[in-house]
């Protein structure tokens, strides 16, 4: 007798570990949420957030966390400093901005 598919054992699926960096980028993913722009923490071999603006098809960003002495930094992928983990309201702006979601 063949079993239907969902009773059907599917192999699991491989996962990436949290890391410290990943909760970062997911914690100024959700202040970037004010801003109307899309983000989304990508799970690579780094893990990455990618900003983009909704109203432009060319305004997107990647930003990238780094450990550092004593938080961690957000960097644009052009290696730009954006802020830290302590200031993420000034950061979410600043990535706003680079993507064009805010004019100043």
């Amino acid at each position: 007798m063949v079993e239907p598919r969902s009773a059907q054992s599917r192999p699991a699926s491989p996962t990436l570990p949290r890391s410290a960096e990943r909760g970062h980028l997911s914690r100024l993913a959700t202040a970037l949420a004010r801003y109307g722009v899309w983000a989304r923490v990508i799970d690579d071999s780094a893990p990455y957030l990618r900003v983009s603006n909704p109203a432009s098809e060319y305004a997107v960003e990647d930003v990238l966390c780094e450990r550092r002495a004593h938080d961690h930094a957000f960097l644009a992928s052009f290696g730009v400093y954006l802020g830290s983990s302590d200031s993420l309201d000034l950061t979410a702006r600043k990535v706003a901005w680079l993507v064009g979601a805010i004019k100043e």
